[in-house]
């Protein structure tokens, strides 16, 4: 593996051009920002963990996991599809980012309403837990914003987005710092969640601006409407079953378990969701060479996945590697004695990124191919699945039960059901390489 890193970056000096140079800047603010977020809210995540207690810290988390279902509402899930069109034409660039702030503010507002309708039907006791849901879902009407970090990722230039982002992260860790020193209460540790959405949506505005952009020029088209609608649903829908198996665990374990059972779940479950930031990164920075490459021969192309399959592959296994000796040392440390029960959780759904970082990779080329209906059908059976599973093991094995769902899910989901569609086996053969890497010689990148 170490002799495949050294080809891999002696053929990356060979081939530095300018599209290289733009990627490699893009991806080290990207990476860096992540990193410098990741080590901040690890340290704060896990003290307002250990103030709150697994009891009220599932409260919280039980409350952000049921909003979160109508989520791709508010952004109708069209990202990948406006940074598409943007890279391909860029002279519409006002039309294409006017069109979706529509879209995505009338999905905020709707998503909104639709998560208080639900949660008052669903707990129509449970006053407190309501005044949450009813904090967290007003976040969704500030997504509407989402597009100009579209437009930075087209001209692969996200040192803006990473800017406004940590400034608005900086100022809300200081807040939530401040209020677990003045022991505030669950509710106003709630608040500060929709504070920081309304921050970054004004620090994108900001340094879209500053980049010689005019947001008053945007506009839109009834047509345009259209063509996106169409466009990004398949992507709503299976952006909206992956929320649904990625949080329906930890609804039914509050529904079924109790609030502690959601606790330390959620302790495990947001450390080793810590760690997707990472293939993000990667194909926000790749997606628009992916796009281009598509104008090459098959063989290339294809080649180019590979290679892209693999070091994803590659990332995973060595995360899974390194992290799953110190998961002990790591949740003790963290989350202290009381989330002891969180150590096994956290090593097995490690696991579960050698599927979901691969599925970015894949959801990346299935816009690009125009397939995103059997994205949708995949995280439709997975979805049906995890619920299926979760009733089963969670009475059984409690929290365990829920990761074991969710990684046999993830599998089905990211990798086995494209093997079966023809349009996307081809495809699922790149994966299948890159998850065997460490099982067969690793391919000579040297090799032309």
């Amino acid at each position: 593996m170490l002799n495949y890193l050294l080809n891999f970056s002696k053929i990356a000096k060979k081939k530095i051009n300018d599209d290289h140079i733009n990627i490699i800047s893009n991806t080290s603010w990207l990476f860096f920002g992540k990193i410098f977020r990741l080590a901040i809210s690890l340290f704060v995540g896990t003290w307002i963990a250990r103030y709150l207690g697994p009891k009220d810290f599932g409260i919280l988390q039980y409350a952000l996991a049921f909003s979160s279902f109508f989520l791709p509402l508010s952004t109708a899930q069209m990202s990948p599809i406006i940074t598409r069109d943007l890279v391909q034409k860029p002279a519409s660039k006002n039309e294409i980012l006017g069109t979706a702030f529509i879209i995505q503010i009338t999905g905020g507002i709707l998503a909104a309403i639709l998560s208080i309708a639900a949660i008052i039907l669903l707990s129509p006791e449970d006053s407190y837990i309501q005044l949450l849901v009813v904090i967290v879902s007003l976040k969704f009407i500030f997504n509407s914003l989402q597009p100009i970090e579209n437009w930075f990722e087209s001209q692969v230039n996200s040192k803006f987005q990473v800017l406004s982002s940590n400034i608005a992260f900086v100022f809300i860790t200081l807040l939530k710092i401040l209020l677990i020193v003045n022991q505030a209460s669950l509710l106003a540790i709630t608040c500060i969640i929709v504070l920081e959405a309304i921050i970054y949506s004004l620090g994108l505005i900001f340094y879209y601006q500053l980049d010689k952009q005019n947001i008053r020029k945007w506009h839109t088209n009834l047509p345009k409407i259209k063509y996106l609608l169409k466009e990004s649903y398949p992507l709503l829908l299976s952006a909206t079953a992956i929320l649904f198996y990625s949080s329906i665990d930890r609804v039914m374990l509050g529904n079924m378990i109790g609030s502690s059972s959601v606790g330390i779940y959620s302790s495990a479950a947001n450390l080793s969701g810590q760690l997707y930031f990472i293939p993000v990164i990667v194909c926000s920075s790749l997606f628009p060479t992916i796009v281009k490459s598509k104008n090459l021969s098959k063989s290339a192309y294809n080649k180019k996945l590979q290679k892209i399959y693999n070091l994803i592959g590659i990332i995973s296994y060595s995360l899974i590697i390194v992290l799953i000796p110190l998961s002990g040392f790591l949740i003790t440390l963290l989350y202290g004695n009381d989330y002891q029960a969180a150590i096994p959780i956290f090593s097995l759904h490690l696991f579960t990124c050698l599927f979901t970082f691969q599925g970015e990779v894949r959801s990346k080329w299935i816009v690009t191919q125009g397939l995103q209906k059997l994205n949708f059908y995949a995280r439709l059976t997975g979805l049906v699945l995890n619920v299926l599973l979760n009733l089963l093991l969670i009475p059984v094995y409690q929290g365990m039960g829920a990761a074991i769902a969710t990684l046999i899910s993830a599998a089905v989901s990211n990798y086995l059901c494209f093997l079966v569609w023809q349009e996307t086996r081809e495809n699922a053969m790149l994966t299948a390489k890159a998850l065997l890497l460490p099982f067969r010689r690793l391919p000579n990148l040297s090799s032309r």
